[in-house]
């Protein structure tokens, strides 16, 4: 270490001798005896003058000279002293200690200060050291963590890269932004590539975007909604993609990476869940299996298409040999058999490969099990950001079995052709469950206009699909599914109003597109919960008579009223005593549909412990209501959802006291009328039989998924009323008026039974 000697100029001890802030100090104090010196030199001058002018000398003018010019050099000398052995020795001593401080402390001698140079700033000097032997200590304990870390990190890295130097998938790891951060040789192989496939390259580059890009959207609304958690395949989905010269079809499954917390606040994501960072692809070259089947597909079609034809000269020649006259009896009957044997015979043949084909297509291509609600989601979506043309989800959900992907492409396909066709800018899409020991689920396309013809249609499914996969038709899709399609009229009693139908217009002219699906190979249905006896049955006669609305809304028809189907759980059974809302969801109906894309769906923190015995009932833990909005910042909310509506419910008075027991707190009032359809199951079936929601929707053949949850129950409740109005029309309860008078005769002679 070379040190400034401490009397180098102050230009090569500061940069040219321009002072820096650190070094003021260390200017001021020779300024100050400077000066001091100056003022001294200057005075004995003064007097040194004074004597010499004087006539007489003055012995005390001689001696303030002497004594001026004494202490000007006792000042300028102690001055050269301060200035060398301390200021100039504590200058470089601070130098020195920079030096050690950004250079390379590994306590050699280079590493520390000479003590001896510093005379009076010894202890100042042995503190410089000591600090320089910890720092040094500290740094060789970070080069031997550093390194233990890196030797650690190159032993993971060899050992992944050998486990994904034998996989033969391909396994891409990327970000949400879909750049690729590993990846194996497989996936060079399998994509073709010699070394094009860098680090922070898009993936989408190489590989087609929309299957990479679909898939990626359903595990987010997968996570989103909290589903990936009992999801079968948890974070995991299959998709079909290919690359994107169209030279190899590939087979992929991506695995969604998760993060549980944020990292730049350091805080645990409880509320909103976690969220996708990233994902794991791992591909396989599905280009000969997919041809292969492509060449099936295209024989199989040559055979049973190929075999109408002889079909029909068959049936052709029969027909003609009872038109010839000059056969004899015998011959003309062993003919005909042998004709008509030969044409069983082919029909059966031609059944028997027509089967044969479906069940390979439908085997080989690549299939989950969906949620209704998800698929028409991704219909909507897709067809919103395309075009101004709405899709409005309805009815029930229920779970099928198919290519989500392909599903996607085909209804949003169709969507654009009857749009064009007929005009139609609002289109309802529902999935209508088994009925009657059918195994198929069908998809209902729905809107306002009229069918579409089966040659058009038939045009239509010939049609290759827009971003579809290999040439795929829309008749490919249906193949795939082992399913077809057919437009109709919509039946009379199943006519309602669409969303942007002039209110009172006749909505006969009403058409619907249907594609049966297969049903879900695993259905999720929600297994029972102990309801303890299915929440048991609340009269509170203040809140179940109501009075009349006597007014337009009281005289309107119940079929075209906007209602809002709600349900809540709690913490238990007993709301004046403490039980809190730990739930609250709702569903709109309009114009005598579900809409199942509208709801009122949240959680609420009850500020206090849910007790254990009611969690079997409805399966909400504290956890998962910890750091939810309290019910106060709830009911405004779901105040405002139901604005205008009126309000169904389930055995409605329980769920209703709840309500107003917190109305003045939230500062709403809920004052819209009420029907029970616990009540209105009494007025139509009479009091004995079971009234519960279960026992009135096994009644009425409602089937219904993700059953015994606050928007389950409430979807179930929306069903049922549904068909109550049906049923309430043929008792001559028509209007909101009649069916609140009717329910207001069932609690006067409850509270009657009761007073005795």
């Amino acid at each position: 270490m070379t040190v400034p000697a401490l009397d180098a100029p102050r230009s090569d001890r500061k940069g040219g001798g321009t002072p820096s802030p650190d070094s003021l100090p260390r200017r001021m104090i020779p300024l100050a005896f400077r000066t001091a010196g100056i003022g001294l030199v200057v005075m004995a001058v003064g007097l040194a003058a004074a004597v010499r002018g004087s006539d007489a000398s003055d012995p005390l003018l001689t001696y303030a000279v002497v004594m001026a010019a004494a202490c000007a050099a006792a000042v300028w000398g102690l001055w050269l002293a301060v200035d060398r052995y301390l200021l100039r020795a504590a200058e470089t001593l601070s130098r020195e200690a920079g030096l050690i401080a950004h250079g390379n402390a590994e306590g050699a001698v280079g590493g520390r200060v000479p003590l001896a140079r510093y005379g009076d700033l010894l202890p100042i000097a042995r503190a410089v050291n000591d600090l320089s032997d910890k720092l040094a200590q500290v740094r060789r304990d970070i080069a031997r963590a550093v390194a233990d870390s890196t030797a650690k990190a190159e032993e993971q890295k060899t050992q992944l890269a050998a486990v994904l130097r034998d996989l033969h998938e391909g396994v891409l790891v990327c970000n949400t932004r879909h750049q690729i951060l590993l990846y194996n040789q497989t996936a060079l192989d399998i994509l073709h590539l010699t070394g094009e496939l860098g680090l922070g390259r898009s993936l989408l580059h190489f590989v087609v975007a929309e299957p990479v890009t679909h898939t990626l959207e359903r595990l987010s609304l997968r996570v989103r909604e909290g589903r990936h958690v009992n999801h079968e395949h948890g974070t995991t989905a299959q998709f079909v993609g290919a690359t994107t010269d169209g030279r190899i079809l590939l087979e992929g499954r991506m695995s969604a990476i998760l993060q549980d917390s944020d990292p730049a606040s350091g805080e645990q994501q409880a509320i909103t869940g976690p969220a996708i960072t990233g994902y794991v692809l791992t591909l396989s070259d599905a280009t000969s299996e997919l041809a292969a089947l492509g060449q099936r597909d295209a024989l199989l079609r040559e055979a049973t298409e190929g075999f109408r034809a002889p079909i029909a000269n068959l049936r052709a020649a029969v027909e003609t040999l009872y038109d010839a006259p000059d056969l004899g009896p015998g011959d003309r009957a062993a003919f005909e058999s042998a004709m008509l044997e030969s044409c069983d015979s082919l029909s059966q043949r031609l059944e028997r490969v027509t089967n044969a084909y479906r069940n390979v297509v439908t085997g080989s291509w690549p299939m989950s099990d969906i949620h209704s609600n998800n698929l028409i989601n991704l219909v909507a979506h897709r067809v919103g950001a395309e075009s101004a043309t709405t899709v409005t989800l309805t009815g029930l959900p229920q779970w099928v079995h198919g290519d989500s992907h392909g599903l996607v492409l085909l209804f949003a396909y169709l969507i654009g052709r009857v749009q064009a066709l007929t005009g139609a800018t609002a289109f309802d899409l529902e999935a209508a469950g088994p009925k009657d020991g059918d195994r198929w689920v069908y998809l209902d396309l729905v809107w306002q206009g009229p069918p579409v013809s089966s040659a058009m249609l038939d045009g239509w499914l010939d049609q290759t699909l827009p971003g579809g996969l290999g040439g795929l038709s829309a008749g490919d899709v249906l193949q795939h599914h082992r399913s077809t399609a057919w437009s109709e009229p919509l039946p009379a009693n199943l006519s309602n109003d669409l969303p942007d139908a002039p209110p009172g217009e006749s909505t006969a002219a009403r058409a619907r597109l249907r594609v049966p699906l297969p049903p879900a190979q695993s259905p999720r249905r929600s297994q029972p919960r102990p309801r303890a006896g299915a929440r048991p049955e609340f009269f509170d006669f203040g809140l179940l008579h109501q009075p009349l609305a006597t007014s337009e809304l009281g005289r309107t028809p119940l079929d075209r009223l906007h209602y809002v189907v709600f349900d809540t759980e709690t913490t238990g059974l007993s709301p004046s005593t403490g039980d809190e809302i730990i739930q609250i969801a709702a569903v709109r109906i309009v114009g005598g549909r579900i809409l199942t894309g509208e709801t009122f769906n949240t959680l609420v923190d009850p500020k206090r412990p849910i007790p254990p015995e009611s969690i079997p009932f409805h399966g909400i833990t504290d956890g998962m209501v910890a750091g939810k909005p309290t019910v106060g910042a709830v009911l405004p909310q779901f105040r405002s959802f139901v604005s205008g509506a009126v309000l169904v419910a389930h055995n409605a008075a329980f769920d209703l006291k709840f309500l107003k027991m917190k109305e003045r707190a939230a500062g709403v009032a809920f004052d819209c009328p009420v029907l029970d359809t616990m009540l209105l199951s009494r007025m139509l079936l009479g009091n004995d039989g079971d009234h519960t929601l279960d026992g009135i929707a096994e009644r009425l053949g409602i089937e219904v998924v993700d059953r015994h949850t606050a928007l389950g129950d409430s979807l179930v409740t929306a069903a049922v009323f549904l068909r109550m109005i049906e049923m309430l029309r043929e008792r001559d309860v028509r209007t909101l008026d009649d069916a609140i008078r009717g329910a207001n005769i069932l609690v006067e002679l409850a509270a009657r039974e009761r007073a005795f």
